[in-house]
């Protein structure tokens, strides 16, 4: 059995981490940078949660089509605004900590602030589509009173995240 913490797990893990360790940086460095990617799948987690439980507090509604459609999709976007957010504020934290770094290690811990971020890019590309499809592929099902397909996103949301969040610790 691989140890999820293994180099092996990391090669096949849903997020790889990048091997390069060629920052510059040292590991209380790269634990403020990575604890910043790690808050904000979080948040992106927690976004994604409130969009899940705004369509499943439908179930409480008569069924309709165009209303559940149109309270799917502001969910939706308000998710996806969120994770937008959540990454925009992640970039800014993560500007204000690398430029208290030493001009020599800036650089750096530029570059691990970049390759970590794609990290979350990817829990993004992944977690987006997924809620998309509850309007679109999932819809009719949950009209018919099937909410099955809604805890499957759920659940793949939840691990993408704790995926992103475990690619983004074994950085360390």
């Amino acid at each position: 059995m691989v140890s999820t913490h293994s180099p092996d797990a990391l090669k096949t893990a849903r997020f790889a981490a990048t091997t390069n360790n060629d920052y510059s940086l040292d590991d209380s460095a790269k634990s403020q940078l990575i604890s910043i990617n790690v808050a904000c799948v979080n948040q992106i987690e927690t976004a994604a949660g409130t969009c899940i439980d705004t369509i499943r507090d439908l179930k409480g509604t008569q069924p309709n089509r165009d209303n559940w459609g149109n309270a799917i999709k502001s969910a939706y976007l308000t998710a996806k605004h969120s994770f937008s957010s959540q990454i925009d504020k992640a970039m800014d934290e993560a500007i204000k900590v690398i430029d208290a770094f030493p001009p020599a290690q800036q650089d750096g811990a530029a570059d691990f602030m970049c390759n970590s971020m794609d990290i979350v890019a990817d829990a993004v590309d992944q977690a987006l589509p997924e809620l998309g499809s509850i309007g679109g592929r999932y819809l009719e099902d949950l009209l018919a009173g099937k909410w099955n397909k809604l805890t499957g996103v759920e659940n793949e949301v939840k691990a993408t995240c704790v995926a992103a969040v475990n690619a983004l610790n074994s950085m360390l």
